[in-house]
């Protein structure tokens, strides 16, 4: 038996040597011992390098975010280069005698760390054993699947896009349909305290739960979802008094699609509405957007209303040039008692052109155009044009 591991050893240092697989997947080491439980241990990741030039002071460097356009219009023109989108992962799975996978573990970091340096930052660590997930990973009321091919840092700021601490649990309900469920992190929400409360802070204590229901195959599919944040903190209103905890419930609900028409188009459209869940858009996370103080009734906090609509489409010009449009539209609901200075909508188009000159690698220009508006009636608009090369492995 040693023998036969040592043979799949060698073997496996030849792969690397000579081949990466179609999913941008390079195996270190598969073993398939007497048990016949195939086992592998494998990276995966790219390196991307972007140059980026500006025309609107934005307080997001990397990614292009409609929401992060400064207020009020100065036309300011920068540039920047990076490579914090720089991403490596690695993992191992295991698959029984029927090939399939029974237990997985990946862990992943990019380059993104705090203050716009390149520290490595955390974004994937899970286990996943048949039908259940435990870890850090996209949460279930996302769509990665509706990620567009574009070099930008941040998705379109529409999208339901982000990473959670879950326990998710899967299960097929028919031949093309799926069924999941997740408790998620309880730190989640995202809400504004009184600046003159009297150590009113957020606390945690029920988890966010969500369903997510997908029907189709790897090429078309609909999903339909939804989600429940409890938003909780200590509050009191003398300094005689104990912190009570109030809890109020978020919630939203989420329907995404992609139809591929042929080999050489496909249409993707995602639409949200609720209140109390900005967190899992991608500009809103950590801003304060799911509740904030009602001033007329003792600073309460009260959820917002949040809408969200991005619609993609993806066309192949040949088989090496290939382009995305889309279009990201969000707002935040009229409330009377909302800060003036607060963000009421913001939406941005983006395009690009991309040439993909060998499997595993891409370089191209990018175009993108977002506009702001905050509850005051300002407005600003910015514009950036990106060029990038990234190459996967």
């Amino acid at each position: 038996m040693m023998k036969k591991i040592f043979i799949k050893i060698i073997s496996s240092t030849i792969f690397i040597l000579t081949s990466i697989d179609v999913s941008g997947q390079l195996s270190l080491l598969t073993l398939k011992p007497e048990d016949q439980i195939e086992r592998e241990v494998y990276i995966k990741g790219f390196i991307q390098a972007d140059f980026m030039t500006n025309f609107q002071n934005m307080r997001s460097k990397d990614g292009f975010s409609a929401y992060s356009i400064e207020i009020p219009q100065t036309n300011a023109i920068s540039s920047n280069f990076s490579v914090r989108q720089t991403t490596f992962g690695i993992g191992f799975k295991q698959k029984n005698s029927q090939n399939d996978q029974t237990l997985s573990v990946y862990t992943e970091i990019d380059f993104a760390g705090p203050n716009n340096t390149t520290a490595p930052r955390f974004r994937h660590g899970y286990i996943q054993w048949k039908r259940w997930l435990a870890g850090q990973s996209w949460s279930n009321f996302s769509d990665i699947e509706m990620l567009p091919m574009i070099f930008d840092f941040m998705p379109p700021d529409g999208l339901l896009l982000t990473r959670r601490l879950q326990l998710r649990y899967t299960v097929p309900v028919s031949k093309k349909g799926n069924l999941s469920f997740s408790l998620e992190d309880p730190k989640t929400p995202s809400i504004r305290l009184p600046s003159d409360s009297l150590g009113w802070h957020k606390q945690s204590v029920i988890p966010t739960f969500s369903v997510l229901y997908r029907y189709g195959n790897e090429k078309s599919y609909i999903k339909a979802g939804a989600v429940i944040s409890p938003i909780s903190y200590n509050m009191k209103h003398t300094l005689q008094e104990e912190y009570k905890t109030k809890t109020t419930a978020g919630w939203g609900a989420m329907i995404s699609g992609k139809i591929r028409t042929d080999t050489k188009n496909a249409f993707s459209l995602q639409t949200s509405f609720g209140k109390g869940y900005s967190t899992y858009n991608t500009n809103l996370r950590e801003e304060g957007y799911d509740a904030i103080p009602t001033v007329y009734n003792k600073n309460i906090l009260e959820t917002l209303n949040l809408f969200n609509i991005v619609g993609v489409y993806e066309h192949w010009w040949a088989s090496r040039w290939s382009s995305i449009l889309f279009f990201s539209y969000s707002n935040i609901g009229y409330q009377d008692f909302i800060p003036k200075d607060m963000t009421k909508s913001f939406h941005n188009i983006s395009g690009n052109i991309i040439f993909h000159p060998y499997k595993k690698v891409r370089l191209g220009i990018e175009g993108n155009y977002g506009r702001r508006q905050n509850f005051r009636s300002e407005k600003a608009e910015g514009w950036r044009v990106q060029a990038s090369t990234k190459v996967y492995f």
